[in-house]
């Protein structure tokens, strides 16, 4: 595979407002996040799939196998200036685009379920390596001289206890986020979740989604990402003001944090919450002023960043507070970039089914700010179906996007210039399910200016 340390030379593009992109080499793809049941032992069968939701709807979401990509309403009430224009570029499927697989599940699994089950966050270490995660609740690194050609190590660098105690927040983790200032000390963000139906008397229903309950935590690792380690008690980011054994009959609790940006000092992500308790759903912006102290993340709201997560097992639950939802964002934020060209940020993020936009499957759509609190209303990228779809002739699904320049001058690919790639998962459907067989793939976007 080429070396991609430098982007190949401009191409100019034709409009394309709105980009249909499928086809046989596609599998007329949908994109989405749900879990299917990772067994353990392997002979467990998988919870059946519900009906996918709207594109304002929630979306239920297997157990044990992806960060929940949830689909929320969009918030209605929000305490901000109007939102920002678009900056004067579109972002559409580059015209030499072809999808490429950067890791293959057949040829580089090191376990079954060892697949790309989350948003890829990568960085440059110390030695000048790409190292990237976009792995199961086994967190292992993908490591390489550049973001195409990244391979998967079997070794281990982050996994939780499988606590039956919901205090520990340490029943099932992702690595979620990363950054780093000098590619050795690593600073990552963890979703981490709970599932009661696991745990004898801990739950009052017996399906996953009703006993899930989750929270972000955050881990260091101090070589390069090949371990990651964290406090005990592990410290917060991002928390519901209740314990897990109230308000069971939905998943709750703050999920899938963005990747992590520098801006103005200070460091950044989005986490999406499903609400309850007096906070709306929706996505929240954090913000820490030093990326080195977990507990210094706080979240925005409405007016400054001053809420910081309370813990439901340790702390005064009554000083729990509400974070503000971000309009028009309605779900979770698979990556947050800066285009350099025009200093503006761009969210992108899945959403699934939308009739009211003749979408039957799903699409990958993106959002413009100037600040990270005010975004433009969403556009779309590309549309294909999603983990939703209930179209068994799909062949593949596609989910768990993100943005990123392999020449990007940020160590962290926080920026991008004016072509980059949209890495995702490919997951292969059989007999109308999601199994274990994933591969983390790219395709070229760019971003094209409009007007004079």
């Amino acid at each position: 595979m080429r070396s991609d340390l430098t982007l190949p030379k401009r191409r100019p593009a034709s409009p394309s407002p709105r980009l249909r992109w499928g086809g046989p080499g596609w599998g007329a793809v949908p994109l989405g996040t749900g879990r299917e049941d990772v067994p353990s032992p392997a002979s467990r069968p998988p919870i059946p799939s519900p009906s996918p939701p709207q594109a304002g709807g929630r979306g239920w979401v297997p157990r044990f196998t992806m960060l929940a990509f949830f689909l929320l309403p969009v918030p209605t009430t929000l305490a901000q200036a109007p939102a920002p224009k678009g900056p004067g570029y579109r972002l559409e499927i580059a015209p030499d685009a072809k999808e490429e697989t950067v890791v293959s599940w057949a040829r580089e699994r090191c376990e079954e379920w060892d697949l790309p089950d989350a948003p890829l966050r990568a960085f440059r270490n110390s030695k000048g390596e790409v190292v990237a995660f976009a792995s199961h609740y086994r967190s292992r690194p993908l490591i390489g001289g550049n973001l195409g050609a990244v391979r998967k190590s079997c070794a281990v660098s982050f996994e939780a206890k499988s606590s039956a105690d919901p205090s520990q927040f340490s029943d099932k983790s992702w690595i979620a986020a990363t950054w780093t200032g000098d590619g050795r000390n690593v600073e990552a963000l963890v979703h981490a979740e709970y599932h009661a139906d696991k745990h004898p008397g801990a739950c009052r229903f017996k399906d996953a989604m009703s006993c899930w309950y989750n929270v972000v935590t955050a881990a260091h690792s101090s070589d390069g990402g090949l371990s990651f380690k964290t406090d005990e008690p592990r410290p917060l980011v991002a928390a519901p003001g209740f314990p897990q054994e109230v308000g069971q009959g939905r998943h709750r609790g703050f999920f899938n944090p963005s990747n992590i940006v520098q801006k103005d000092g200070a460091w950044f992500a989005l986490i999406m919450t499903t609400g309850g308790e007096g906070q709306k759903n929706g996505v929240c912006l954090f913000r820490s002023t030093d990326i080195k102290d977990p507990t210094s993340w706080r979240a925005f709201d409405g007016q400054d960043f001053t809420i910081r997560a309370v813990d439901p097992y340790r702390d005064d639950l009554s000083e729990a507070r509400p974070c503000q939802t971000l309009k028009p964002l309605p779900t979770n934020v698979g990556s947050l970039t800066r285009h350099e060209p025009s200093g503006k940020w761009l969210a992108l993020l899945h959403l699934g089914p939308d009739p009211s936009q003749n979408i039957a499957g799903g699409r990958v759509a993106y959002s413009w700010s100037d600040d990270l609190i005010r975004w433009s209303p969403l556009q779309t990228l590309m549309v294909q179906p999603t983990m939703w779809s209930k179209n068994c002739s799909d062949r593949l699904r596609y989910g768990y996007g993100a943005l990123a320049d392999p020449a990007s001058r940020s160590r962290n690919f926080e920026t991008t210039g004016d072509e980059a790639y949209l890495f995702m998962t490919r997951m292969k459907v059989a007999d109308c399910k999601l199994g274990p067989d994933r591969d983390l793939v790219r395709l070229k976007v760019q971003f094209v200016k409009e007007g004079p």
